[in-house]
């Protein structure tokens, strides 16, 4: 996660809340279930579980204290419709997002599924190699009409 004078450097000058009670409503639903470890650490030292700050990131999220100045919207936010979810951020790090891949939930105690889960694919963003003009391709003779 970048610097706060990073942030404010990087990102457009246009505010990103027109008002507190949006930007409250917005991070209800981001920051406060936001696991990314310099929230964390924020959050344990307003609660009294951490005794200092994070160096180098006093204060918690840098991309929300440059929001809330009022001046500017972190290129890191993603613009949406306007609404409660009018970003989505892009460092947010939700319950769910570890290092293990992700499980499955589990079917019902003494329940089968109804229907059976497809295996994880593997996803690749590689083109495949070109394949050459087969032979009578490349003597065929298109005709003019």
């Amino acid at each position: 996660m970048r610097k706060l004078s990073d942030v404010i450097a990087a990102s457009p000058k246009v505010p990103a809340f027109s008002n507190g009670t949006d930007g409250y409503d917005w991070m209800s639903r981001w920051c406060d279930r936001c696991r990314h470890p310099v929230e964390i650490a924020w959050q344990n030292y307003n609660i009294g579980k951490r005794k200092t700050q994070m160096k180098g990131y006093e204060g918690g999220c840098p991309l929300l204290m440059a929001a809330m100045t009022g001046d500017v919207t972190p290129t890191e936010w993603l613009p949406q419709d306007e609404g409660p979810d009018r970003y989505h951020c892009i460092e947010f790090r939700g319950p769910d997002d570890g290092r293990q891949p992700p499980r499955p939930k589990p079917e019902p105690p003494g329940m089968e599924g109804l229907f059976e889960r497809p295996q994880r694919g593997i996803r690749t963003l590689k083109q495949p190699a070109s394949q050459p003009w087969p032979t009578f391709m490349m003597t065929a003779r298109f005709s003019d009409r």
